[in-house]
């Protein structure tokens, strides 16, 4: 009961939670000193005031805020998040097109992150003060201390322009055609057409931004895997099972690793909220088009209900992920206790 309770407790948060975004968001949206009307019509229509007048009756422009604010609640209780001023199509409709491709990016970035960063992290406490650890303390240092775009840049520059090894901007390349298995995520449908070649290539142009993208959580990781397992290596159970003459490599696996890993279950989920919620940089310098992207240019076209859908979203995916992680204490730590 503890545990219904508990996923009840949250569940409910959530949607206080979205409500309290949706409301911040477009108080936000509406504080930028700027004009849709002048964003999204031309200057020989700005002159026109039926067509101005048109345009806010059409997008409820010309209504108080409070009005505005409470009609896109309305709406959206019904599964109603409004229509793009800039695509002129349900914002529902846009996030299903686009997302798939941020949330195979994240998904593959997130990968990436949390096998090195947990590999680099053993290594480093295994070999502590060593070479070895050296050179992983700074690889770590550099994956959360460079900027996404000059790191995105250089890779292109290096791997793209100069040695031709991987792919350049784009999910697929130009010999191919979009995949057609229906659910959005190239990888998936290349397997679902058995089209080994567009699988390979699909994956050839993930690896580049999902590597410049997981950079960062892989550095987190790398430094919380190794504090923590330093920290339990140092414990008296530790030297217990050391004493009875178990092999290093299983006092490691079977009881240093599992309790070194509840911290860093926080560090990864806090990093894929981040993959997913960060990605308009690395969406830009790869031509990636994805949530990132409609993002950017909903903002710029002052898209109010398209800039409130893509915040909903990201909310809404934090909040889930640090539930899941919450969860995933339980399964790692038996002492922990839902209430």
């Amino acid at each position: 009961m503890g545990l219904t309770r508990y996923l009840i407790r949250r569940l409910v948060f959530l949607v206080f939670t979205l409500i309290g975004v949706s409301l911040m968001v477009f108080i936000l949206s509406h504080m930028v000193p700027a004009d849709p009307v002048a964003a999204n019509l031309s200057q020989a229509n700005l002159n026109n005031p039926e067509l101005i007048a048109a345009f806010k009756a059409k997008w409820g422009l010309d209504q108080p805020l409070y009005v505005q604010y409470f009609t896109y609640i309305k709406n959206f209780l019904h599964g109603d998040m409004g229509t793009s001023i800039r695509t002129k199509r349900d914002v529902l409709v846009d996030l299903k097109q686009y997302f798939p491709a941020t949330i195979e990016l994240s998904i593959f970035s997130i990968i990436i992150a949390v096998v090195l960063g947990i590999l680099f992290g053993i290594v480093s406490a295994i070999k502590r003060n060593s070479f070895i650890d050296q050179i992983l303390r700074a690889v770590s240092v550099l994956g959360v201390s460079l900027p996404q775009f000059w790191f995105g840049l250089a890779m292109l520059y290096v791997f793209y322009y100069k040695l031709g090894w991987l792919p350049g901007p784009g999910r697929i390349g130009a010999g191919f055609a979009t995949p057609t298995g229906g659910t959005g995520f190239f990888l998936i449908d290349a397997m679902k057409m058995k089209d080994w070649a567009l699988f390979k290539d699909v994956l050839r142009h993930l690896l580049l931004p999902a590597i410049v993208l997981g950079a960062f959580t892989m550095g987190l990781i790398t430094r919380t895997t190794r504090a923590g397992l330093l920290e339990v290596m140092s414990m008296d159970y530790i030297r217990t099972a050391r004493a009875k003459g178990l092999k290093e490599k299983a006092v490691i696996m079977k009881h240093a690793l599992g309790n070194a890993l509840i911290p860093v279950i926080t560090v990864i989920g806090l990093g894929f909220g981040n993959l997913l919620g960060g990605t308009v940089v690395i969406e830009t310098i790869f031509g990636w088009p994805g949530v990132g992207q409609y993002a950017y240019k909903s903002a710029t076209f002052l898209d109010f209900p398209a800039i409130i859908g893509v915040s909903l979203l990201i909310a809404a995916i934090y909040i889930v992920i640090n539930l899941i992680t919450d969860l995933l204490y339980g399964i790692l730590d038996p002492r922990v206790r839902y209430e």
